[in-house]
């Protein structure tokens, strides 16, 4: 009886001891975050591409890319020689037709001529004037200036060059109020609202964390990526760079008290469609193994909330809980 009973409990270390050996750890609570993420692009919210009004030859280009402008400066001129011609042609019919109105004037005083011939007189000074303002208008269409303070972004024009009508030869953009204007998933869209918090990141500027807030969610996505575009105002005084390439995370939800669990407690079933399979945690009960599937909620690098299928007190494999079985034995690590 005493040899047997020896026995029994020989066998019974052994199992224990060719039991893995695992650390448990217990759920805490904290703030839990859930975010979307995307890549972005800095923009100038107000910008303009422009070029000629009318087809011809450019003459002068006094500006090149990266050139701080005022609205109005002159960027490029073309050749004037055509209108300028009709501009002095139209002065020299409205000298004419002023001359004869002092002449119809001094003859209808006098009675020699009707006062009809004035009138026409005066007409046709009108019309002269008319086309002196028509002509000189036509001629500032020659002058290609900037609409807007900023920065010349591109210059398409070489000195030189003929030029169609409404090609767009110069790019300006403002640097005054800028955006990140960011792609995100079709499947991520839903949770992303107006105003969520957002948090940038750029290679330029790998310690600081650029905040923002969703100004704006276009409502018709682009059918070949599958994204739909999320932009986001920048405050006045951002380091970054107009074309700068941005990671971008767009919070979709907050939770006070949330349940939290290491990272590394979590492991996944087989794969399905490309998705990681369903999420489960390994709990440690009465000295077994006991595999539990969960709902996941936010995911960090360290931690990841977990919204279903364990509680506060449970005991739980802190890593690589792939590699256990359900129901065997398992040794704490002290």
């Amino acid at each position: 009886m005493l040899a047997a009973l020896a026995l029994a409990i020989g066998v019974g270390r052994f199992a224990l001891w060719g039991a893995p050996t695992v650390t448990v750890t217990h759920p805490t609570r904290g703030p839990a975050i859930e975010a979307v993420y995307a890549t972005g692009v800095v923009e100038a919210i107000d910008y303009a591409r422009f070029g000629a009004m009318v087809a011809g030859r450019v003459t002068d280009v006094l500006v090149d890319e990266g050139y701080e402008v005022r609205k109005g400066d002159v960027l490029a001129r073309m050749n004037e020689r055509q209108p300028l011609a009709r501009l002095d042609d139209a002065r020299a019919r409205l000298r004419m037709a002023e001359a004869d109105i002092v002449r119809a004037q001094a003859l209808t005083n006098r009675g020699v001529i009707a006062a009809q011939a004035l009138d026409r007189a005066q007409q046709e000074r009108d019309q002269a004037a008319a086309a002196v303002e028509l002509f000189a208008r036509q001629l500032e269409d020659y002058t290609i200036a900037s609409p807007l303070d900023g920065v010349v972004m591109k210059r398409n024009v070489e000195p030189g060059e003929t030029v169609a009508a409404n090609t767009v030869l110069f790019e300006v953009d403002s640097t005054a109020r800028k955006r990140i204007a960011a792609e995100v998933d079709e499947r991520d869209i839903a949770g992303v609202r107006m105003g969520a918090p957002i948090a940038a990141h750029a290679d330029g500027f790998p310690d600081q964390v650029f905040e923002a807030k969703v100004t704006n969610i276009r409502r018709q996505g682009d059918a070949s990526s599958r994204t739909f575009r999320v932009e986001a105002d920048l405050l006045a005084d951002t380091r970054l760079m107009i074309g700068m390439t941005v990671d971008v995370d767009i919070v979709t939800a907050e939770r006070d008290n949330a349940l939290l669990i290491p990272a590394s407690a979590v492991g996944y079933g087989a794969s399905a469609g490309g998705r990681p399979g369903v999420p489960f945690v390994v709990l440690v009960d009465q000295g077994r193994a006991r595999r539990v599937e969960v709902e996941t909620g936010a995911v960090g690098p360290a931690k990841i909330e977990i919204r279903r299928g364990v509680d506060d007190s449970d005991a739980i494999v802190r890593e690589n809980p792939d590699r256990l079985r359900g129901g065997e034995r398992l040794r704490n690590e002290p």
